[in-house]
């Protein structure tokens, strides 16, 4: 990489960063036919840095990678990476650009390597790029979001991984924070044409039982139901002098069936206390009082600790429930028990 290096150095700036690149090329093809998982070394790095970001550094070397779509993905992560420098701004900021290109001209092996990107990139970044796609298809030039929605038959994959950076840029903590109408019908329309960003969980419960990791690995933090339930609640008393009382029903029912997959198949775990607390401030929804109070059938796991979903689940007093002393409560109804399995989908009405 030194002789490299003092060649680039001879060059001016745009010949150097296109002879970087190509020598990248040359680099992980070669070290793909020795190494299937190869490693990004800092040499490339730091010659991406000093040539394409324009930050000059020392440096020192070492080789890595297998196949076009391989070195694609290695000169593309090598290129974008965050290193926690001030190089990340231009990283960023080329990012922004070369996705927002490809989204206009459908580059799918771009789209691709966006999608690993933004799957193995901490949350920060992610972010940022989904702030900057929404920025030139939703906000700079009216009507453009029909490019960006065309792009779902080309690059599912992108589309899932900028539905789930989407979902951390807009927390709706304040108005700005509020996702775009045109936004929402694209992400809606997306799902509509493949649930497989919904049935996830629905396979969670295998993948996670055969690693034995059911029950210990929670992929969806409590932490982060508070403000989602804070905002429904919010959003609730707002309605309520509307007559909007279907819409708000339909929306706890949504909330109640997705709580009850998430218990269910392990990503969501809680103590019920917790959930009823929680729940406590919303309006009341028949649906997701069974969800946080009654009984959902499942095998044991003896990975989960006590008190915890999913398998923890005892009837309210009345629901099913057999007192222990009948005569005490002459005046309780018997119901018949209402039984919850995992993998059994709810009657669904479509958001008009």
């Amino acid at each position: 990489m030194s002789d490299i290096r003092h060649s680039l150095l001879r060059r001016d700036a745009l010949s150097a960063a296109k002879e970087v690149l190509y020598h990248l090329d040359i680099y992980f093809s070669s070290q793909l036919q020795s190494a299937p998982l190869p490693i990004v070394d800092k040499g490339p790095v730091e010659l991406l840095e000093e040539f394409v970001f324009q930050v000059p550094k020392e440096r020192s070397a070492q080789p890595k990678e297998q196949t076009k779509d391989s070195v694609r993905q290695i000169i593309f992560s090598s290129l974008f990476s965050p290193q926690g420098n001030k190089a990340d701004d231009s990283r960023m900021s080329l990012l922004g650009k070369l996705v927002s290109m490809a989204v206009a001209v459908c580059r799918i092996p771009v789209l691709e390597c966006a999608a690993s990107w933004l799957q193995r990139t901490p949350v920060l970044y992610c972010v940022r790029l989904a702030k900057a796609l929404v920025d030139d298809y939703c906000c700079l030039v009216p009507g453009s979001i029909q490019t960006l929605k065309q792009i779902f038959s080309a690059s599912p994959r992108f589309c899932c991984q900028f539905i789930t950076s989407v979902t951390a840029l807009y927390d709706l903590s304040s108005d700005d924070l509020i996702p775009p109408m045109d936004l929402l019908e694209m992400i809606v329309n997306w799902i509509f044409e493949d649930p497989s960003v919904l049935q996830v969980l629905m396979t969670l419960q295998l993948h996670l039982t055969e690693k034995n990791l059911y029950g210990r690995l929670g992929l969806i933090l409590f932490d982060h139901m508070v403000p989602l339930v804070e905002e429904i609640n919010r959003l609730a008393d707002e309605l309520n002098p509307l007559n909007a009382s279907q819409e708000i029903e339909l929306s706890l029912d949504r909330l109640a069936q997705a709580l009850q997959v998430a218990m269910a198949s392990g990503a969501l775990l809680c103590t019920r206390d917790d959930l009823r607390t929680l729940c406590s401030r919303l309006p009341h929804n028949n649906l997701l009082q069974l969800v946080i109070s009654g009984p959902v059938q499942q095998p044991p796991h003896t990975a989960l600790p006590p008190g915890f979903y999913p398998h923890i689940h005892t009837p309210p007093l009345g629901y099913g429930a057999v007192p222990a002393h009948p005569a005490a409560h002459p005046a309780l109804p018997t119901h018949p028990g209402h039984t919850f399995i995992s993998g059994v989908t709810f009657p669904f009405r479509p958001i008009r």
